[in-house]
């Protein structure tokens, strides 16, 4: 599988920004590509997210569902794909300090079920999403 890791500085505290990466209800306003993000199921600790996100370069739109387990101790989310789907990601958001605020850092492995031909297109539109969720994120806690 491959593995997306990627980081963005931003000026707000820890605490901010974790907040930010639990509300989930909002994603769809703030995360860039996310059309519809559904929360199905929500326990202490974790929750359950429908996605429904249009693919940059293709336009088309893909589904999936993912669990979402909440570690305020380490300012963790971790990711975990429940279902069949087009693509599946796993890993986790992570928060820490930083000298002007805090660093969001994503690692996350991802499979795009598509025919090889197509597997370079898919890496590009994932490693897109990524990019612009980090900015969206950003720009929510600094806002």
């Amino acid at each position: 599988m491959p593995r997306i890791e990627k980081s963005i500085a931003i000026n707000a505290p820890a605490e901010k920004v974790f907040e930010v990466l639990q509300q989930a209800e909002s994603f769809a306003q703030f995360l860039p590509h996310a059309k519809n993000v559904q929360v199905l199921e929500r326990t202490e600790n974790s929750v359950l997210l429908d996605w429904e996100v249009i693919a940059p370069g293709v336009g088309m739109p893909v589904r999936w569902k993912s669990r979402h387990t909440i570690d305020p101790a380490n300012h963790t989310v971790t990711m975990q794909p429940e279902g069949d789907a087009l693509v599946k990601l796993r890993g986790d958001w992570r928060v820490t300090p930083a000298d002007t605020g805090s660093q969001l850092i994503a690692t996350l492995d991802y499979e795009a079920n598509v025919p090889p031909m197509f597997a370079g297109m898919a890496q590009n539109a994932i490693n897109t999403i990524i990019q612009d969720w980090l900015n969206g994120f950003k720009q929510r806690a600094e806002g």
